[in-house]
């Protein structure tokens, strides 16, 4: 057996090579030494040394080493001090008052984690959105840094780092007077460990990279990093997701019984509308928009104050976008806009103001107290309270309530004559996320959603939704309170079911990776086949980001990006057959305002890669014989065609595009023969193309040349 090298080079750095000899770690459960390092071959095994008071007072601190897992999932591989799960199933790694811990390791799905002496003002460890490769070396480093913020490397390359958090920097004292727990080091799936140090100090990124480039040589990582900050939510369809086939003929039954569900939990609203008596309280120039107070009133005896972020140099109507902020300490709207902190009086916070990069990007913004928050919070009451709603509301609820009151700022904006009232978006973080969900849901006339940071399940989140009426908790559904009591008793509806009534309309829910919130790869899943099912499969994103319960910069970037791709141009549905066909039909009470219909020529008994006309839209489609969705001239099927004068391209290469139409979804307009190849229909429906059958396919102008 090859001993150990504890070898201690400054009284507060340690580097630990298992290739030299120098015993000094404690082997347990069968953990051994062999040629290519530490080997570790089940989940109990670890190896142990004791590391006490030797980091009191430092300021800064990196760890680090070579790493060869042999399977994914949650890992720690280098750590002091282990995670807490929590009944929510939250991850927990608090900093320790009294000694100095770290980790370094992967999440359930591979990313890399890791927290040295805590994570910012988060209790959770930071998670990445890089995967650490099994069957490879890497080597993976976390810096926490004096100033508060964390570095994280792979391979040499800095993948990510948490300066843009709302939860950093955050200077917690390097205290290590007590014993504290031994340093550890494990691979619950197997693996092996060449090296690792403890550094008491910032190493630079020329210092890894040098680190890296030394020993390559020596493990022979087989992938290079790069950094990651948004990716698509793994799928994860489960079993028994949906009680009964969704597609296009079923799903008006199957959105009949869910809007039956949520009127028994959300309650059911008004019949009146009372007039909107809008007031103009006052106005502030920001530079480049229109700050304008107002208020609206919503019901009887409620109004609604908001302010309305207005673009300067407006030509002609533009879309208004909804902003809905998360949890404050009574602050509300102030926070949106970026006026206020979470606690009314507090500096703005960072990541908070989202209504500002909407208008900044060329909407309308939108942004309002809600019941119970900011200047709605009544006289004696604190924040959330709601014991005055329910005594007037008994049957109703907090959520139905907003969304309520969110319809009533639509039927404000669509009596602005600079508002384009069949373009209205909405946004919203944490508990402005899932109010976005709930509010689009039951809103027609809501077009395009962003619900960043979004509670995912009503049953499987501990007490979240069963907080008893009169209670102080943000979120409030009496309804939903048996049966999160007693999860045995069958809900009336999910939380994805509530989402997918959404569809077609163009949706993303955005999560932090970190956050570990229920179900929801399976509820994305669950809701993307409501929308595959609709032929609107590229209006639906689930996506992940790095870090904590967050909305940071390049994450609102993608939001805009999405709100202009889905409100700045006209998408079109071409549906191929007889518009009298029950699948037109479905359609037309779908997509009433951008169904294209073009019928079959007579002379063709069916559509194939010749059928049509080679320069129409629909020439383009073509069957194959098999039991699958048409596709476009190009794709790569068998009976495809490759664009004129173009040699054919790798399919897994091919760039994914959609024709579109300019003109209202009137009449089609044909491509340029050297237009990209489209990608894949997404629509089945009955029949085929042939009789009274067809098929439909959402054009999409975002994504042309």
């Amino acid at each position: 057996m090859m001993p150990i090298v504890l070898a201690v080079l400054l009284s507060q750095e340690i580097h630990l090579d298992f290739s030299k000899e120098n015993p000094g770690v404690r082997l347990v459960n069968g953990a051994k030494i062999v040629k290519s390092g530490l080997e570790f071959t089940n989940p109990i095994q670890y190896a142990e040394f004791e590391f006490s008071r030797k980091l009191d007072g430092i300021e800064a601190m990196t760890v680090g080493g070579w790493f060869f897992p042999r399977g994914r999932g949650e890992q720690h591989f280098f750590f002091r001090g282990v995670p807490e799960f929590t009944g929510q199933g939250e991850r927990w790694f608090r900093p320790n008052p009294e000694w100095v811990g770290f980790l370094l390791g992967t999440d359930p799905r591979g990313f890399l984690m890791a927290a040295v002496h805590g994570n910012g003002s988060m209790p959770f460890p930071y998670v990445t959105l890089n995967e650490v490769p099994f069957g490879s070396w890497s080597q993976l480093v976390a810096v926490k840094d004096a100033k508060g913020f964390q570095k994280f490397y792979r391979n040499g390359t800095l993948v990510h780092s948490d300066r843009d958090s709302c939860f950093a920097p955050k200077v917690t004292p390097f205290r290590d007077k007590a014993e504290g727990e031994p340093v550890r080091l494990a691979m619950p799936t197997g693996g092996l460990i060449g090296e690792t140090w403890i550094t008491a100090r910032e190493l630079t990124a020329d210092e890894i990279r040098k680190d890296f480039e030394a020993k390559k040589s020596r493990y022979h990582p087989a992938l290079m990093a790069e950094p990651v900050l948004l990716r698509e939510m793994n799928a994860h369809p489960r079993t028994g997701l949906w009680k009964e086939p969704i597609t296009l003929g079923t799903w008006p039954g199957v959105r009949e019984r869910i809007l039956k569900g949520s009127e028994k939990v959300f309650g059911r609203v008004p019949k009146d509308k009372v007039p909107l008596d809008p007031k103009v309280i006052s106005e502030e120039d920001c530079g480049t928009y229109v700050r304008r107070k107002v208020s609206i009133q919503v019901q009887a005896d409620d109004r609604m104050p908001a302010y309305l972020l207005i673009p300067k140099n407006l030509k002609g109507r533009v879309p208004a976008i909804i902003c809905f902020y998360g949890t404050t300490s009574g602050a509300g709207k102030e926070t949106t806009v970026g006026l206020s902190g979470p606690k009314p009086g507090t500096p703005p916070a960072k990541n908070r103001a989202f209504a500002v990069d909407i208008v900044e990007a060329g909407f309308v913004a939108f942004a309002a107290d809600y019941l119970r928050d900011g200047e709605r919070i009544k006289p004696g009451r604190r924040p959330y309270d709601t014991t005055d709603f329910y005594t007037q509301f008994p049957d109703w609820s907090i959520h139905g309530k907003d969304a309520w009151d969110t319809g009533r700022a639509i039927d404000y904006l669509e009596t602005l004559d600079f508002v384009d009232a069949s373009k209205i978006g909405m946004t919203g973080h944490s508990y402005g996320g899932h109010s976005t969900i709930f509010t689009a849901a039951v809103e027609p006339r809501i077009k395009a959603a962003w619900a960043n940071g979004p509670v995912s399940e009503f049953i499987h989140y501990g007490m979240h939704w069963a907080a008893p009426k009169g209670g102080a908790g943000s979120q409030s559904l009496p309804a939903m309170r048996p049966y999160v009591l007693d999860p045995t008793v069958p809900a009336p509806i999910t939380f994805y079911e509530v989402t997918s009534l959404i569809a077609p309309r163009p949706l993303v829910v955005g999560q932090a990776v970190g956050e570990r919130r229920p179900l929801d790869e399976e509820s994305g899943a669950a809701v993307k086949l409501v929308y595959q099912a609709l032929g609107a499969a590229d209006r639906v994103r689930y996506v992940w980001y790095p870090g904590d319960h967050d909305f940071p910069p390049h994450v609102r970037r993608e939001a805009v990006a999405w709100f202009r791709r889905w409100l700045l141009t006209k998408q079109t549905v071409c549906f191929v057959g007889d518009e009298r066909a029950p699948a037109a039909q479905s359609l037309k009470a779908l997509w009433p305002d951008r169904l294209a219909v073009v019928r079959q020529p007579v002379k063709d008994a069916k559509v194939g890669h010749r059928a049509l006309g080679r320069r129409s839209p629909v020439g383009r489609l073509r069957r194959d014989g098999r039991d699958g969705p048409p596709r476009f001239r190009g794709d790569g099927g068998r009976n495809s065609q490759r664009p004129h004068g173009r040699k054919p391209e790798p399919t897994s290469h091919r760039p994914l595009r959609h024709q579109e139409d300019r003109r209202g979804g009137q009449r089609l307009r044909a491509l340029p023969p050297t237009q990209k190849a489209a990608r894949t229909v997404h629509a089945r429906h009955p029949g085929g193309a042939q009789g009274r059958g067809g098929r439909a396919h959402p054009f999409d102008p975002d994504r042309r040349r």
